[in-house]
């Protein structure tokens, strides 16, 4: 017979399990952010990397890169590929605000781009990155391989620059993964 879900030993095995996993993420987050050495020659352009990434700017520019070439469908490209990465940005704060995680406290020297308002979890940059990655990829899959390294350089500069813990980022890949594969897979824009 199996344990009562709601019995006092799975509760507290539960919340052993939760502060055990908080504790390494926020140690594996600070090796990231505060051992790693943070050289303004890569932190500075690794920051400016990072913001343009903010709102989803990143997406919308390579999404109407296209449309402004003038190749065919590009304003149908456009089209699906920002409003995949609206939703999902809507989507993501939705969860921020119920999870309501803080940010990483920013060192006493200052954080290397400024600390958003928003709360941590999950990263909106790592489910938007997914998500424009995926539709970008699966309408013009040349441009696969940049996409990826795109969305691995943003997600570790969330944590180095000391504005996401890993976790933040990990859920963040794995909400874009939920909602960017079946925005894919049911609506074809070509």
């Amino acid at each position: 017979m199996l344990p009562d879900p709601a019995s006092s030993d799975v509760l507290q095995h539960r919340s052993s399990l939760h502060r055990r996993l908080s504790s390494f993420d926020h140690a594996a987050s600070a090796f990231v952010s505060e051992t790693l050495p943070h050289p303004r020659w890569f932190s500075i352009p690794l920051g400016a990397v990072s913001m343009t990434a903010n709102y989803g700017i990143l997406w919308y520019v390579l999404a109407a890169l296209p449309w402004l070439s003038g190749a065919d469908h590009g304003l149908a490209v456009f089209i699906y590929v920002s409003a995949a990465v609206l939703a999902t940005e809507l989507i993501t704060n939705v969860v921020k605000r119920l999870v309501g995680r803080s940010r990483p406290a920013q060192a006493a020297e200052g954080g290397h781009i400024p600390l958003p308002i928003s709360p941590s979890f999950p990263s909106a940059h790592a489910s938007m990155g997914v998500v424009g990655a995926l539709t970008l990829s699966s309408i013009y899959p040349a441009w696969a391989p940049f996409l990826v390294l795109l969305v691995a350089v943003l997600v570790f500069s969330r944590v180095y620059l000391r504005v996401h813990y890993i976790a933040d980022v990990v859920a963040g890949l794995a909400l874009g993964a939920e909602l960017g594969v079946p925005y894919v897979l049911l609506i074809n824009v070509t």
